[in-house]
């Protein structure tokens, strides 16, 4: 199994989706192989990467949403994607996935297990695997968690973004208990972050009062730039190298893989260096 991580958080709007999006393309950049994995029905991560066009001529068959389907196909490899970029990869969304955001998973016997059992299929392929996750605990998160070494929260540095983090919390010790023992996490990441919003600054710091060394110091700054990138189908290291908003994602880059080292006992490549 290649080491992978879930980003995910109960509160939609809060960057999980561009996290999982511009960290993939930097980690890629860097030259290890990424994949990722869109697990919410939406399909945000696939239309980011393909565009929405080809998101929607997408066989479901040819999605992620077969990895449940006893009736669709069952070699994993030919679920993943190439993207326009060298070493970054995806194993696309679909709406026909939403079948399977079914209540209590946990109380899906086997089919629980089918996420981290394709992924075992194809896991000598990539270096990581990062799966943006539904803002809920369905089949498709609690899955994405089962198959996990870590998780990553996003959440904005306000009242209404950083509600959630409680039930998260029993979520992941529930899934440790239960399916997974080996799933960490690697970090509280504020997301959407100003610095000249005095709300936001409050709330950052009375975070790190609160978890102390399960809050990333890096954070992502509100930047329109996030967004351009999208939009022209490119990670941000791609669409603006020297912007300050790539900036910002290679310094999270930096420290998710000290984090994700630290805490999994992930081998960093040695060819995964800081591109300048």
């Amino acid at each position: 199994m290649p080491k992978t991580v879930a980003f995910l958080n109960k509160k939609g709007g809060v960057g999980k989706t561009s996290t999982t999006f511009h960290l993939g393309g930097e980690l890629a950049r860097r030259g290890l192989r990424i994949l990722l994995v869109d697990a919410d029905a939406q399909a945000s991560l696939t239309q980011g990467v393909l565009g929405p066009e080809a998101t929607a001529a997408l066989d479901p068959a040819l999605t992620a949403a077969a990895v449940f389907d006893e009736c669709g196909v069952t070699v994993t490899g030919d679920l993943i994607h190439a993207t326009a970029f060298k070493n970054l990869w995806v194993l696309p969304g679909s709406e026909a996935a939403e079948r399977w955001n079914l209540a209590e998973p946990w109380n899906e016997t086997g089919r629980q297990y089918l996420l981290r059992d394709a992924l075992e299929e194809i896991g000598d392929r990539f270096d990581l695997v990062l799966i943006d996750c539904p803002p809920h605990i369905s089949l498709w998160a609690w899955s994405a968690l089962v198959a996990a070494d870590g998780v990553v929260v996003p959440l904005q540095a306000e009242d209404y973004g950083a509600q959630g983090m409680k039930a998260i919390r029993k979520t992941i010790a529930h899934v440790q208990r239960q399916a997974n023992s080996r799933l960490q996490i690697l970090g509280y990441l504020v997301t959407m972050y100003n610095k000249a919003l005095a709300v936001h600054v409050t709330y950052e710091t009375y975070l790190r009062q609160l978890h102390q060394a399960d809050v990333f110091q890096a954070t992502v700054p509100l930047a329109k730039d996030y967004k351009e990138a999208v939009t022209q189908r490119k990670p941000v290291c791609e669409h603006k190298p020297k912007s300050a908003a790539s900036k910002a994602v290679a310094a999270l880059a930096d420290e998710f893989l000290v984090r994700l080292t630290d805490r999994t006992g992930f081998v960093v490549p040695g060819q995964a260096r800081r591109v300048a």
